[in-house]
């Protein structure tokens, strides 16, 4: 008769108690705590192009009300008059908002045999603390992507394709393919400046496939001589710098995907997007980039990457589990002092 545990586990992040000694009450979770966090920290590179409002939340479910306020408009003034106030020009527009809600809730596992030897081996306490990092990391960065995908497909999506395949209209600029030349840049720094006056706050997103045709801009500035990708690349995601820009290099599983639908993948946190085309033929529109104002994207961690763990006597290992909890919210409509962001796309 085989031998089996009729709980399958026992509980324990420290302490003493009923259970092997070594076992289970030696994890220590502060250890993979900061080994697994600081590879989740490097690992989200959406965190870059959004604004961060963490500090107002609590708890899974909780909700931010995001008023709208754009570019206020200005008025000429003469002293002793009364001001005349323009709120539906870009300023604050108080019966409008946009809702945050932490309604993502996502956890990856490792069985860990012998844990006490593997948390006393730093290459070896690595391989695990990296792939579980990077789990949830990618299920968050995932998130905020299909936020900007999500929101450019209700704006763009037609018949026929990206607003119906006409070309640099108010939210995208037409590409050739996936090479981005001085003229889109042209078209997308006289959007940008019409709707915010300059750069500042702007950062271009781009899939691998178009970062590459950069190298021929000579406008292009390395973020570090001699190095091709410049010296945080690997760390962050950045890639130097383009009229005024950061430029990030982004693998967003709806960028460059040769048009269609997304299907959800829950395993990679990849949720279901339409394509741009709404007709059921083979105008299937290619996004390849996006200008994005740090305005646009929000997000907010009740949990970021937090650690527990539980002996499992039936498999005799330890069982570590991280949890991500957080939300996300995207605020971008074509409407004068609305855009906030300008995709590149390429027409099929």
């Amino acid at each position: 008769m085989a031998f089996s545990d009729p709980f399958d586990t026992n509980v324990h992040s420290g302490g003493t108690g009923a259970v092997t000694p070594n076992i289970a009450d030696q994890f220590i979770p502060e250890v993979w705590g900061e080994a697994i966090l600081d590879v989740f920290q490097q690992k989200i590179m959406m965190k870059n192009v959004a604004i961060d409002i963490s500090p107002d939340v609590a708890n899974q479910g909780d909700k931010i009300h995001l008023p709208h306020i754009g570019v206020p408009a200005l008025s000429a003034f003469t002293q002793g008059s009364e001001i005349a106030t323009d709120v539906t020009s870009g300023g604050s527009m108080t019966s409008d908002e946009t809702t945050l809600t932490l309604d993502q809730y996502n956890v990856a596992s490792a069985y860990i045999p012998d844990i006490v030897n593997v948390q006393s081996n730093y290459d070896l306490m690595s391989i695990y603390a990296k792939q579980l990092g990077y789990a949830v990391a990618r299920g968050f960065d995932n998130f905020l992507h299909y936020q900007v995908a999500n929101n450019l497909q209700g704006l763009l999506a037609s018949a026929t394709g990206a607003v119906g395949a006409d070309a640099d209209t108010s939210m995208h600029i037409q590409t050739t393919g996936s090479t981005l030349s001085q003229a889109n840049l042209t078209s997308m720094m006289a959007k940008i400046l019409k709707e915010t006056g300059t750069t500042e706050g702007w950062n271009l997103v781009l899939s691998p496939a178009m970062y590459a045709s950069l190298n021929a801009l000579t406008e292009f500035a390395q973020g570090t001589q001699g190095a091709a990708l410049g010296a945080d690349f690997g760390r962050t995601g950045n890639a130097g710098s383009i009229l005024g820009m950061p430029v990030w290099v982004a693998q967003s599983p709806y960028m460059s995907t040769n048009g269609g639908d997304v299907s959800a993948d829950a395993a990679k946190g990849i949720l279901a997007v339409d394509d741009l085309e709404t007709s059921g033929t083979d105008d299937n529109d290619i996004v390849y980039g996006y200008a994005i104002h740090e305005s646009a994207l929000y997000y907010a961690f009740s949990k970021e990457a937090k650690v527990t763990a539980s002996y499992r006597h039936a498999y005799l290992s330890t069982l570590v589990t991280v949890e991500s909890v957080y939300g996300g919210a995207i605020r971008n409509a074509d409407s004068d002092g609305e855009r906030r962001i300008f995709a590149l796309v390429d027409y099929e």
